[in-house]
Order: C-alpha cells, then sequence, then structure tokens
C-alpha cells in the first residue's frame, strides 16, 4: 500500500513537468510546421530568390534607399500593403491600391503611417527590417506569424504567414523640431511674413471682425474647417465644404458649433473634442483672440491639438490609418459670426 502511496505521489510530481514538455512540444512542432510551409512556399513560388534572417523571415529589396538610418528610438514615417500568402491585398496605406480595390474615400488622407521605434508598438519582425533600412528604401517582407507579436513572448496579430511591402519614407530623430519645421514651412508657402504667436502656434486673419472681443468663459459659436497641412479635410460643420470635399455624411448635423471658452489664462492639458462645447487647445485659442464677425486660419503644433495620442477613426476596412495621427500639426479655418 506505501509503495502505491509513494508511486501516486511521484506521479503526481512529475505530471505537470510532463504536460509543460508535451505542451513545449506542441508548440515547437506548430511552428516547425509552419517553418516549412513557409520555406517550401519560398522554394516553390520564388525558387529560393529570398533573403532569409536569423530569426525567420524572408524579404527582398524592392528597391534600396539612401537616406537616413533608423535607431532604436527613432520615428518613422512609413508606407505599407499587406498581402496574404496568395498575394490578396488586405490592407494598405495607399490610395492607388484603395482605388484599385474600388474602396477610395476622400475622408481618408492616404498618408504615411508614423511608428515609434523601441517601444513595442511595431512588430517584431518589421521593426527588424527596419532598423536594416534607409530613407527611400522598399521591401517585401514575408513575416511568418510568431514575429507578427509586438515582443517577445507576446500575442501575434496574425495566425499565418503574411506579405507585407513596407517603404521606410523618412526618419525622424525630433518630432518636435519637424514640426516646428513643418509649420515653418506651411507658413512660407501659404502665408509668407506671418510671425508665430507662441512658438508652434500661427493665426491669420482673412477678414476682419467689428464686433466685440470674444470674451473667455464665454460660449461663442463658430463655423469651421480643419485640415491637415497637406491640405487634406477631416472635420468641418459646413455642408457646402463637406460636400465640396465629398466628406459629407448624411448622419452628421452640420450645424453651427457652441464652443466653451476656457477661463483666462487657464492650462488646459487635454483634447475632449468629445465633450459638447469642447475643442482641442488651438482652436479655442485660436477664438479668444478673434472679434465677432472675423474669419481667421490658425494652424499649430500637436501640443495644441491631439499631442502624442492622436484621434483614432471609427471607420474601418482595407485602410491602414485614418483618424488624426499622433504628432500631427492641424490647420483650423474659422468664422465666428456677428450674431453669436
Amino acid at each position: 500500500m506505501k509503495k502505491l502511496i509513494y508511486l501516486t505521489a511521484a506521479l503526481l510530481v512529475t505530471m505537470p513537468v510532463l504536460v509543460s514538455s508535451c505542451a513545449r512540444e506542441l508548440t515547437e512542432s506548430t511552428r516547425q510546421a509552419h517553418e516549412k510551409m513557409l520555406a517550401a512556399h519560398v522554394r516553390v513560388i520564388h525558387h529560393d530568390t529570398l533573403q532569409k534572417t536569423e530569426s525567420g523571415l524572408y524579404y527582398t529589396v524592392v528597391h534600396k534607399g539612401s537616406g537616413a538610418r533608423t535607431t532604436d528610438s527613432s520615428l518613422v514615417f512609413v508606407r505599407e500593403t499587406i498581402l496574404d500568402l496568395n498575394y490578396n491585398i488586405r490592407a494598405s496605406t495607399e490610395e492607388s491600391v484603395a482605388r484599385q480595390l474600388g474602396a477610395f474615400s476622400r475622408s481618408n488622407a492616404y498618408i504615411p503611417l508614423l511608428w515609434h521605434m523601441g517601444n513595442y508598438s511595431i512588430m517584431m519582425g518589421l521593426e527588424e527590417m527596419l532598423m536594416d533600412m534607409r530613407e527611400g528604401e522598399m521591401r517585401r517582407i514575408w513575416l511568418p506569424y510568431w514575429l507578427s507579436a509586438y515582443q517577445e513572448g507576446g500575442s501575434s496579430e496574425n495566425t499565418t504567414a503574411m506579405v507585407y511591402d513596407l517603404e521606410l519614407v523618412k526618419v525622424v530623430s525630433d518630432i518636435d523640431k519637424y514640426q516646428i519645421d513643418t509649420l515653418e514651412s506651411f507658413r512660407n508657402r501659404h502665408y509668407p511674413g506671418v510671425d508665430s504667436l507662441e512658438r508652434g502656434f500661427y493665426k491669420v486673419t482673412l477678414v476682419p471682425g467689428t464686433g466685440d472681443s470674444v470674451k473667455s468663459a464665454t460660449t461663442a459659436k463658430a463655423w469651421y474647417i480643419g485640415k491637415f497641412l497637406n491640405g487634406h479635410v477631416f472635420d468641418t460643420n459646413v455642408a457646402d465644404t463637406a460636400q465640396k470635399y465629398r466628406i459629407y455624411n448624411t448622419s452628421k448635423e452640420y450645424s453651427i458649433l457652441h464652443v466653451s471658452m476656457p477661463v483666462e489664462d487657464q492650462e488646459d492639458d487635454t483634447s475632449q473634442e468629445e465633450e459638447e462645447g469642447s475643442v482641442v487647445k488651438g482652436f479655442s485659442k485660436c477664438m479668444q483672440d478673434m472679434k465677432y464677425g472675423e474669419i481667421a486660419v490658425c494652424f499649430f503644433h500637436s501640443d495644441y491639438g491631439y499631442k502624442t495620442e492622436g484621434k483614432q477613426s471609427s471607420s474601418s476596412g482595407t485602410y491602414l490609418g485614418g483618424g488624426i495621427p499622433s504628432y500631427m500639426p492641424l490647420s483650423f479655418w474659422i468664422y465666428v459670426p456677428l450674431n453669436n
């Protein structure tokens, strides 16, 4: 009886080890099967002409770049198209691809994505590739599922290998300086000679107002058009403008905006546009300097806008991107009518 008890105890001790070992072998065999399938695909379809990294991804250089190299802390602008192993397009940043798929929409900006190296926000395999690329370079990458995790041991985004066309558009080492340079370039093109009122904040009066100045801690009405600095209209409450730029949404009410003006000298460090009457800091700051009847354009650093978080789009589909990206300078055309 004692021998049976000892034997049972021994089995209970060793069973977790055996189960863990079996689970590990099962995981390893699943990965090995995927490795063999991907290797067979490369051999049969691409005749073993692709380069392979130690981590297990395959790639080919579509065209080489000659610009700046990335670092493990760079911000990078990239263009990306995702395909399956049958080379069906699943998603893309590209306008030409959207048109090809019949999914083009003027509400999308079709601009490069902004990724932050070294903070576990890029798939491991894609970040590995970017570390070896230069500005202007494009690679086609066959990414195994285990390299679609964002960090070692993390959950994978894909369940099978996928194909990525990845182009490194620009490397940015100082995003603050990049924004200031972008704003000054915009100023020089459209409003030469205009000085910033504060660092990263510009205002141009297009039509002078004839009424009183908008006061703090009041509610003022405004018509507006919000744009990226490349001219893409991302939002407006002017129906005619929405129709002109073909972004009119029948479910949206195009009516005058009631803006809750902040208390004088109040520092509002949040962007609360979702709350009724509240807007990003740059919008209300622009209105504080306006008179009733005035039309003005203000453009500003993301510190006055959606900052590092951006604003996610509620739309989905084949377009990668949407919404307002992080670190995005913005421009607003604002009209404060006399009959407020």
